[in-house]
């Protein structure tokens, strides 16, 4: 039986200041619990049980800090992640299409890409003959995970909820199991690596972050909402993971809720 990480409170504070210090990023802004479980497994990896061993090989090590932040990216997504959410979002989009001839979204936390070529996929479906164009910028922490991205290829399982007839038009496959997505959708994706926290984006209509926030603090959840809220138009959405709220957060002012159990909101404008 293996003896677990043990990271005290005096450790994290130290693991945090090394990490501000060394590549300028502040832990502060996520939750201890999803901190814990990131820093213990960069323990197991490199071999030390207690985090003092383990702050040590942050200072002393040159690639630690960056792998470190780097696990911070949520990587468990799929194509059309929850569908009955996308559904509800496509009765958005005729009235985005007839007030504004480009359509620019944004998947805040975009992973290996699941989600930034969903939306795109779905904005080409709802666009058809017209003569709207669209562009979809994907951020995310992780630039290992951004590259993945950028290849678009995926498996079968990622694939789940896309009908046959898209996959037929939009996908080639390789290999036994591997789809590779076509140009004609990767042309409209932007991927760049950046922190929400900090990341600034203007002119979007369309904002997809999704089971990202749930590991940031409240006040990180306020500073990223207030963005949030920068960023969009005055007739843009956000969506938001099943598992988050924006209850107890003063931004939520900022914003109606016009879909509660899919968790899409409306910006308010100022």
């Amino acid at each position: 039986m293996s003896v677990p990480e043990i990271i005290s409170a005096e450790q994290m504070a130290q693991i945090e200041k090394i990490m501000l210090q060394r590549i300028g990023k502040d832990l502060t802004q996520f939750k201890k619990p999803f901190l814990g479980r990131r820093i213990s497994s960069r323990m197991r990896a490199v071999g030390v049980k207690d985090g003092s061993e383990y702050a040590k090989i942050l200072e002393s090590d040159e690639n630690e800090p960056a792998l470190l932040f780097k696990s911070f990216s949520i990587n468990v997504t799929e194509f059309f992640r929850d569908p009955f959410v996308w559904k509800c979002v496509s009765n958005l989009l005729p009235r985005l299409l007839n007030k504004n001839s480009i359509i620019n979204a944004w998947s805040a936390g975009s992973a290996s890409g699941e989600e930034p070529y969903s939306i795109a996929i779905m904005l080409k479906e709802a666009i058809g003959i017209m003569k709207n164009q669209f562009k979809v910028l994907a951020t995310d922490i992780s630039l290992e995970a951004i590259n993945r991205a950028k290849k678009g290829q995926y498996t079968s399982s990622n694939l789940k909820n896309l009908p046959t007839e898209i996959i037929t038009k939009y996908f080639t496959k390789i290999g036994t199991d591997t789809f590779q997505l076509n140009d004609e959708i990767k042309q409209y994706v932007v991927f760049e690596q950046a922190d929400i926290a900090s990341f600034a984006a203007d002119k979007i209509h369309l904002i997809f972050c999704r089971n990202v926030l749930i590991y940031y603090e409240k006040a990180a959840q306020e500073i990223i909402f207030k963005r949030f809220h920068k960023s969009l138009t005055d007739d843009g959405y956000l969506v938001i993971g099943q598992d988050e709220t924006m209850m107890g957060i003063q931004s939520s002012k900022l914003f109606s809720c016009i879909y509660p159990k899919e968790r899409i909101y409306e910006k308010i404008g100022q």
